[in-house]
């Protein structure tokens, strides 16, 4: 007994344990997920903005109108008006980011997202909200890329400006697709894809009466290719995009008379001395507006800080035909030292003339004898955002940014005027009216940022 008992009370080896081991295939920050073959990178970072913002509304009209007989002679006259408003608000971004890969006979099977939770004031609302968002989650494997992603299509994407809520005008979407990659050696590489159109819908026309016409459903996805290059003196794209015009309703004359939009986009990164990046890009689209980052709201919208939601342009008119437009852009960023930078950012589009219909009546303007009703109007929209920036990285990690930044659109129209006083509503073409609308903002931004 007193042998048996003390064998049993012998110390038994214990199990090894599985320590966390560095991955060193994919880089720094990578390690093995313990008992797999897999390399697992975590990262994330929050961020802390302080907005000082002034907003400017400049609306002018002019008219110049002959009434018919029995009724008193010709009307001109111009109205403007403007209005002005400054605020601050503030916003906070975290997010985290998990990047897995493990490599097969068929090579690196990956799987990354990043979630982003926001939460502050929105400059276009007065009131404090928050959103958790999916920016990007997708696999990729033997060439393939599935799920949410940056869009094939898009190459600068507003690189340099800084800030939750970003620069507007240029293209820069994260949609859900699938997409094949060829890679064929020296940098050179070719992507075939189809992406969700929702990201880059457009209303059909500007009616000014129900915002429910237009494009809100999807029968096909947007086609998209592009051929790259990559190489040590920087990196170039070409890259196009097809975009079905769905039918919708019977009303109007909304109805399309083509069945598909392109856009077609050209871009160059140089890469300098490893202190200074340069980017400049344009790109055309036809029925495809989406694509040049002119959104349809209409209004200035900062709320997700998003680059497409800004802008009041359509992707058909209101005679069914697409409207065209375009947009150059790009930025300089500059390294004085390791921890100091400087940058340069900006982008101009516009569309060419469409038509339009407003319809509202015109009796409440202030012009004498004002029963006239305005129809079948020439639009035009012009745009432009710009930024100047200073950062500065005390810490590995830690960056401190003061920036400028302008964004500004413009609404011109002109058309005829029906007087329905008249006998049969009273048409001549030198029954006109014209005007404009201008929105701008400026904005100084103070930011705090931390990356891990």
């Amino acid at each position: 007994m007193v042998g048996t008992a003390a064998a049993a009370d012998l110390p038994v080896k214990a199990k090894a344990a599985e320590y966390v081991k560095i991955c060193s295939t994919y880089g720094a920050g990578y390690y093995y997920i313990p008992g797999t073959d897999t390399c697992l990178k975590i990262g994330g970072y929050v961020t802390a903005d302080f907005y000082v913002e002034n907003f400017k509304n400049e609306d002018n009209f002019s008219v110049d109108y002959d009434h018919p007989g029995g009724y008193s002679d010709r009307t001109s006259g111009n109205a403007n008006f403007s209005q002005s408003d400054t605020e601050s608000y503030f916003k906070t971004r975290a997010a985290i980011q998990m990047d897995a890969r493990t490599q097969t006979e068929y090579g690196t099977l990956r799987s990354y997202f990043e979630m982003r939770y926001t939460y502050g004031s929105d400059s276009a609302q007065d009131y404090t909200a928050d959103t958790l968002r999916l920016k990007y989650g997708y696999i990729q494997f033997a060439g393939f890329t599935f799920g949410k992603a940056t869009s094939n299509f898009d190459f600068w994407a507003g690189d340099f400006y800084e800030g939750i809520d970003p620069g507007f005008f240029y293209s820069d979407a994260t949609p859900l697709q699938i997409a094949y990659t060829a890679d064929f050696g020296n940098g050179f590489s070719a992507t075939i894809a189809i992406e969700d159109a929702y990201e880059r819908t457009r209303d059909y026309f500007d009616i000014g009466i129900d915002s429910s016409f237009g494009e809100h459903r999807q029968e096909v996805p947007d086609i998209v290719a592009n051929l790259s290059y990559e190489g040590s003196w920087g990196a170039a794209r070409l890259s196009g995009a097809l975009h079905r015009l769905e039918d919708q309703y019977g009303n109007f004359n909304s109805q399309p008379n083509d069945d598909w939009g392109w856009a077609a986009l050209a871009g160059v990164r140089f890469d300098i001395a490893e202190t200074t990046t340069i980017y400049l890009e344009g790109a055309y689209a036809d029925g495809a507006l989406g694509y040049l980052g002119f959104g349809a709201t209409g209004v200035m919208d900062f709320a997700d800080g998003d680059a497409s939601n800004f802008g009041g342009a359509q992707s058909v008119d209101f005679n069914g035909d697409s409207i065209s437009g375009w947009y150059v852009g790009g930025g300089i960023r500059h390294y004085w030292v390791p921890t100091v930078f400087t940058s340069f950012v900006g982008s101009y589009g516009e569309t060419d003339s469409y038509t339009t219909f407003d319809g509202v009546n015109t009796v409440n303007s202030g012009f004498p004898n004002p029963d006239y009703v305005n129809q079948y109007e020439q639009g035009k929209d012009k745009v432009y955002s710009l930024a100047a920036n200073i950062g500065w990285k005390p810490v590995k990690g830690l960056q401190f940014v003061l920036q400028y930044d302008r964004v500004w659109t413009e609404f011109s129209y002109n058309g005829r005027i029906n007087d329905s006083d008249a006998p049969s509503n009273y048409w001549d073409d030198s029954n006109s009216y014209s005007g404009n609308n201008k929105q701008i903002t400026d904005r100084i931004l103070l930011e705090a940022k931390r990356s891990f």
